[in-house]
C-alpha cells in the first residue's frame, strides 16, 4: 500500500496533507495521564495507562527513574539475540567481523529496547544523550560506539559530571573529535570547542577563544590504547604541564591528568551548563520553545541536586508548565517508527527491509554526521516528503503486513489479536484507538475514523466479521497517519 508522490499531491489537493501536519488542539485530546505517558515513552500503551492511573504520576515516575521494580524480561529475551551488546571490549574484537556485527547490534538493540522495554523513560533519556554527545556509526568505530552507548546508559539518569567524565574518556569520542591525536606540541582544539559549545556551557555560555585553547592544552595526552580495558590511555609524555587558566580558574603547573579532570568539574558545576542542559531537556520533553519559568525552575533543581538528571526529570514532568504543553511536540521520524510498532505489534523480519524503512523515513539510528545530534524541533522534520514517508510506513506496517502474502517473509503482524470482537463500529473503533493512542478517545474525536469504518453509516453500524476484516488494517494505518498520532 505504497503512495507515490503523484498520489500524495492528489491528496494535497484535498487538503489532507495540511490536516496531517496541523497540530492537535489541547482541548480536543488532553488527558493528563496520556500526556505524561506520551512524553516519557515511545507511545502510550493501555496497560501502562492503567498502571499510571492506579498509582499516580509521582509514584509512576519514581518507578521509571529508579528502575529496580520494572520487569524488563521481554526486552532482555529479545536482546539475548545480540550478546555482543554485553561483551567486554576484548571479547568483541575477538569476533569475526566485529564492526559489522556491532553496527547491526547497535541499531537492533536500540529498536528492541525502544519498542519492548518497560524502562521507557530511560530509553527516551538515553536517546537525548546520544544526540547531545553525538557520534555517528562508521565502518571503523562501531565496536567503540557499542561501548560508548553502554557508558551513556550507565550514567543517563545519574550525575551529569559522571556522564561528562565518561564521554571525555571514551575511545569513540577521543577519535571522533581528534583528541586522541592531540599533544603538547600540537594541541588539537576540536574536542575542547565541542566540549564547551555542545556538551556543557552552550554557544552562549560565556567562554572565550582563549578558554578553548587552554582547555585543549589541559586535555593533551588524553588518548587511546588498544590494550587498555576501556580503550582510554593517558600518555603523560604528551601532556602540556604548564600553568593554565580556564574560565577564571587556575590550573597549577606540573600536573598530569588532573588538568582535564578539573576542567570537567569546572564545566559540570558551571551555571551555564545547568541552564543549557535544562533548556535542551525542556525542548526534548516539553515544547520546541520551552517556557522560561520552567527552565529557571529546573536550573534550581539541578543546582540543589548537584546535576542529578533523575531529580531534574521528575521536577520537569510534575511541573505545571509541562501539563499545559500537550500536543506541542511532533514525533521525529524515528520516534514515529517506534511508536507505530508499539501500536501495531508489527515485526520486521528482514534486516534489509528494516534498514530501508529507516532510510526512507530519514532518521536511521546514530546516522547524524555533525556532532550536534539530530534536531529535536518540528521545523526540521515537517515536509511533504517526510509526511509521505510516514504515510507509506504506516501502510507497510499495517495493510502490507496484514494483507500482502508477498510480504510474509519480511513482515509479521496479527492486528486481530489486539482488537477483540465488538458489537458496533463505534465500540470497535474505540478498541483500535486504545491500541494506537493508548486510550479510547471517544466518539467525538474518533468520528472521522468511525465514518470511514462504517462507510458513513455511523457508530451504531454492526461490526460484522466481514467489515472488520475489510477495514481493520486501513483503520490502523489512518490512525497512525493522523495528526492525533503525529503530535504528542
Amino acid at each position: 500500500m505504497s503512495l507515490s508522490r503523484r498520489d500524495f499531491l492528489g491528496l494535497a489537493s484535498l487538503g489532507l496533507v495540511g490536516l496531517s501536519l496541523a497540530q492537535v488542539s489541547k482541548a480536543q485530546t488532553y488527558d493528563a495521564d496520556l500526556h505524561l505517558l506520551n512524553r516519557i515513552s515511545y507511545g502510550a500503551r493501555p496497560e501502562e495507562l492503567e498502571r499510571l492511573k492506579a498509582i499516580g504520576h509521582e509514584a509512576y515516575l519514581d518507578e521509571q527513574l529508579q528502575l529496580d521494580s520494572l520487569d524488563d524480561s521481554e526486552a532482555e529475551r529479545r536482546l539475548s539475540l545480540h550478546p555482543l551488546l554485553e561483551m567486554d571490549r576484548k571479547t568483541i574484537y575477538s569476533l569475526r567481523n566485529p564492526q559489522d556485527r556491532a553496527y547491526r547490534a547497535s541499531i537492533e538493540g536500540f529498536l528492541i529496547r525502544a519498542v519492548y522495554s518497560k524502562k521507557q523513560l530511560l530509553e527516551r533519556t538515553l536517546e537525548f544523550w546520544t544526540d547531545h554527545f553525538n557520534i555517528p556509526l562508521a565502518f571503523d568505530n562501531n565496536v567503540e560506539l557499542v561501548l560508548f552507548h553502554r557508558s551513556l546508559r550507565k550514567h543517563a539518569l545519574g550525575k551529569f559530571r559522571d556522564l561528562l567524565m565518561a564521554t571525555a574518556k571514551s575511545h569513540a569520542m577521543l577519535v571522533y573529535l581528534d583528541n586522541a591525536f592531540s599533544n603538547k606540541d600540537h594541541p588539537n582544539e576540536n574536542y575542547a570547542r565541542e566540549l564547551l559549545e555542545l556538551h556543557s556551557l552552550g554557544v552562549d555560555g560565556g567562554y572565550t577563544e582563549q578558554d578553548v585553547k587552554e582547555i585543549a592544552r589541559a586535555f593533551t595526552g588524553w588518548t587511546i590504547h588498544d590494550r587498555s580495558k576501556d580503550g582510554f590511555y593517558f600518555r603523560a609524555d604528551d601532556h602540556d604541564t604548564g600553568e593554565k587558566t580556564v574560565l577564571g580558574h587556575t590550573l597549577s603547573a606540573d600536573r598530569g591528568i588532573e588538568d582535564g579532570l578539573q576542567v570537567l568539574s569546572i564545566l559540570a558545576n558551571h551555571p551555564s551548563t545547568a541552564r543549557f542542559i535544562c533548556t535542551k531537556l525542556c525542548q526534548k520533553f516539553v515544547a520546541d520553545r520551552p517556557p522560561e519559568p520552567l527552565i529557571e525552575q529546573l536550573v534550581t533543581v539541578w543546582q540543589a541536586n548537584q546535576g542529578e538528571i533523575a531529580a531534574v526529570l521528575k521536577a520537569l514532568f510534575l511541573a505545571d508548565d509541562f501539563q499545559t504543553a500537550a500536543g506541542q511536540k511532533l514525533r521525529r521520524p524515528l520516534d514515529f517508527f517506534v511508536a507505530a510498532r508499539r501500536a501495531t505489534g508489527t515485526e520486521l523480519l528482514d534486516w534489509w527491509q528494516l534498514q530501508e524503512s529507516l532510510e526512507q523515513l530519514g532518521q536511521p539510528p546514530y546516522a547524524w554526521e555533525p556532532p550536534n545530534g539530530y534536531p529535536d524541533v518540528a521545523g526540521a522534520w515537517v515536509s511533504t516528503g517526510g509526511l509521505l514517508a510516514r504515510w507509506n510506513l504506516a501502510g507497510k506496517l499495517t495493510h502490507d503486513a496484514y494483507s500482502e502474502p508477498s510480504e510474509g517473509k519480511a513482515l509479521s503482524v496479527n492486528l486481530h489479536e489486539r482488537t477483540p470482537e465488538a458489537a458496533t463500529v463505534g465500540e470497535w473503533v474505540g478498541q483500535v484507538s486504545e491500541q494506537v493512542f493508548g486510550a479510547n478517545l471517544g466518539e467525538e474525536v474518533l468520528s472521522p475514523f468511525i465514518d470511514f469504518a462504517s462507510d458513513g453509516a455511523g457508530p451504531n453500524e454492526p461490526a460484522s466479521l466481514a467489515l472488520r476484516g475489510r477495514k481493520l488494517a486501513s483503520l490502523y494505518s489512518l490512525m497512525l497517519s493522523s495528526p492525533l498520532f503525529q503530535w504528542r
